[in-house]
């Protein structure tokens, strides 16, 4: 089960983060007037996934979260048949914003079914290995769609992953998963953000994200125009983070012992620090491809520890939690890409990962004093 989870992973979160690899080729093929441009269809996918996972996710408590994630699949395999056929970037974009709508279901349903099937004491350890479905994502899917984009056109990246999606959908309708007890009490938005710690969970949430993708969403578009490289190139990149961010599977019994709160202020401040030397390195194509490995490992730590800390929150309304958590990381997707435009036309990518870092303070700064708090009314290090 945690096999076919991770798999799941890995297929949407190809499609996810597909586009700034290949957005050089995508604007060729469609006539936009640069990668950024393309970009916006990015944008509007997390901006899809944000309202699906905001209004759609709390469904997962009344029907199951397996049954939820199969009636995603459907309609993300319809808006991946809408990507591959675009005749413009308009079809485009609405082909992407339909995965997103489908991916707002999915993801929260995932997260909710690993933490089902988790051994007590185990959850960090089990949710780490369905979100090596990110690697997978990165290795075997974003790395190769590069070179597919390059040798059969940016089509058959997005028909390739139709056609895996395809392949699991058939392997989730046939697999059984634990029994769901529906939720006592409908279960929504509102719900959600009643629960006590939800706020602040949410934070690091979009402290992570939004430094993430204010450098990823422009990456591809910094080695084509400023690095002068091809987007063949960009598999290199991707390849070296989803290798860290397996790696850092390795860790993942440490986060079970320390906690998210304890766990995040270690994480968020290496990552103010790693993002400060990654912003003097920018613009050395064989330094990026090094330092993508401790990236991948650092956000591979940080990841699990928002999704740990979030699903141990309320049981009962995993499903709207977990929405909750995927909305506020896909609007982290939309802003990033919004915001960050203005950083990288001024400065290139350097000032995106200087910004990156300003977030990652942020984030270290809500973990210092939740910590603090807890230690004071002697709360559950959550």
């Amino acid at each position: 089960m945690i096999i076919l989870l991770m798999l799941s992973i890995g297929l949407i979160g190809a499609n996810s983060l597909v586009l700034s690899p290949i957005a050089a080729e995508v604007a060729l093929g469609l006539g936009a007037s640069g990668p950024a441009d393309v970009m916006t269809a990015a944008a509007l996918y997390g901006a899809g996934v944000a309202i699906s996972a905001l209004l759609l996710a709390p469904r997962a408590d009344r029907i199951g979260p397996h049954k939820a994630l199969v009636q995603a699949l459907v309609l993300l395999l319809a808006g991946l048949g809408l990507s591959t056929f675009a005749p413009t970037l308009l079809v485009l974009t609405a082909g992407q914003a339909l995965a997103g709508i489908a991916v707002g279901m999915a993801l929260p349903a995932i997260y909710s079914l690993a933490a089902i099937i988790a051994e007590p004491g185990k959850e960090a350890r089990t949710i780490g290995f369905v979100l090596t479905g990110w690697t997978v994502s990165m290795v075997g899917g974003v790395t190769l769609s590069a070179y597919i984009a390059d040798f059969f056109g940016w089509r058959a990246v997005f028909a390739t992953l139709a056609l895996g999606l395809l392949a699991i959908f058939a392997v989730l309708r046939a697999t059984t998963f634990p029994a769901h007890t529906p939720a006592a009490n409908p279960t929504s938005p509102i719900s959600g953000l009643r629960v006590r710690g939800i706020l602040p969970a949410l934070f690091s949430v979009a402290a992570l994200g939004t430094g993430f993708y204010g450098i990823y969403n422009y990456l591809g578009a910094h080695l084509t125009e400023h690095l002068s490289r091809p987007v063949s190139d960009a598999g290199w990149l991707t390849l070296s983070y989803g290798l860290g961010f397996g790696a850092a599977m390795l860790f993942d019994p440490w986060l079970d012992r320390a906690g998210p709160r304890r766990g995040l202020l270690a994480v968020f401040s290496a990552l103010a620090a790693y993002y400060t030397l990654m912003s003097g390195w920018a613009h050395d194509y064989t330094a990026l491809i090094a330092l993508m490995f401790g990236w991948g490992v650092l956000q591979h730590l940080g990841l699990n520890l928002t999704v740990s800390r979030l699903s141990m929150l309320d049981p009962g309304q995993r499903g709207a939690v977990m929405g909750l958590n995927s909305c506020v990381m896909y609007l982290s997707v939309f802003g990033a890409t919004v915001l960050f435009r203005p950083l990288y036309e001024m400065d290139g990518l350097t000032l995106c990962i200087l910004a990156s870092a300003g977030l990652a303070v942020l984030g270290a700064s809500e973990a210092l004093i939740a910590r603090l708090k807890a230690k004071r009314t002697l709360e559950p290090s959550l």
